[in-house]
């Protein structure tokens, strides 16, 4: 269903396009985000004080993540997709599942290490041109043409550890459910790949981000929430006021943007302020991980 979503839409004029995925991001990407906010009061212990301080944090690392891109473009770019081969692999499934699944901790940091990097750089296997132009608009035109370079090599090789560790996890199972557990990955990992090959990049990512990762980032957020209701609503109403923000930001890159008056640039200035997002996301996810792991 996912991959014939993929190919209809891509089937839209390329303005309808920018529209459609920029709405989607807004609406359901940035608000998985933005449920931060409930695993910071989660980590803070319910203290005001320490919610304030890791709030500060988190702020202060999104203003420090767009000056990076303002002033080295390629650096920042080159520690995104570095970050979202990490967040991507291991992010998409409950921590605790992973680690029953694989109890060697080097075969699960590849799997999770290569899971990513097939999601991240398939679509420029499959559209290397949309691709680079694309992130001609973000970075200089070097990088985004690496980028498209390197894109097969870096698939073919995370595919090639990928199955191996998905064997040998599958192999040492202990219970039937483990085994299911990898054979669904293994098959949605492979619908994934054929929504990138089918669809415009831009929305074959935009479907994943969407209707994958953030909502089950999200289910899995409000699931703590799930006995009080209350608490849920109010959730959700904070969760839509902190979705505010990416406007402004995105405005803020757009008057650094080459050529902002394009087709796309607003939409390409909205993926920077996301990805500057990102890197506090992410560490955010990754503290509330580990604190899982040591339960």
């Amino acid at each position: 269903m996912l991959v014939l979503m993929g190919f209809l839409l891509s089937l839209l004029p390329e303005s309808f396009l920018w529209i459609g995925c920029l709405s989607a991001v807004i609406l359901i990407g940035v608000p998985h985000g933005a449920l931060d906010i409930s695993l910071l009061w989660f980590e803070a212990k319910k203290n005001l004080t320490s919610l304030f301080i890791s709030v500060s944090k988190y702020i202060l690392l999104v203003f420090i993540s767009l000056a990076t891109w303002r002033f080295s473009s390629d650096l920042f770019w080159f520690c995104f997709f570095f970050a979202a081969i990490y967040h991507f692999g291991g992010s998409d499934e409950h921590p605790a599942i992973l680690k029953i699944i694989s109890q060697n901790s080097w075969s699960r940091t590849l799997w999770i290490l290569s899971r990513g990097a097939i999601l991240v750089f398939a679509p420029a296997v499959f559209h290397s041109e949309k691709i680079t132009h694309y992130l001609n608009h973000v970075s200089s035109r070097q990088f985004a043409s690496g980028f498209s370079a390197v894109a097969p090599f870096v698939c073919a090789y995370s595919a090639v550890i990928y199955l191996w560790t998905t064997f040998k996890c599958f192999r040492k199972a202990s219970f039937q459910t483990h085994r299911l557990f990898l054979l669904k990955h293994l098959f949605s990992l492979i619908v994934f790949c054929l929504l990138f090959w089918v669809a415009d990049p831009l929305v074959s990512f935009s479907l994943y981000f969407c209707c994958h990762h953030s909502l089950n980032h999200s289910f899995r957020v409000l699931q703590r929430n799930h006995r009080e209701r209350n608490k849920t609503l109010y959730l959700l109403i904070l969760v839509g006021l902190l979705t505010l923000p990416v406007v402004p930001l995105s405005f803020w890159a757009l008057k650094y943007i080459p050529q902002p008056n394009l087709p796309g640039a607003t939409v390409t200035a909205c993926f920077v302020a996301i990805a500057a997002l990102t890197f506090p996301h992410l560490l955010v996810v990754k503290r509330l991980h580990e604190k899982l792991n040591s339960r």
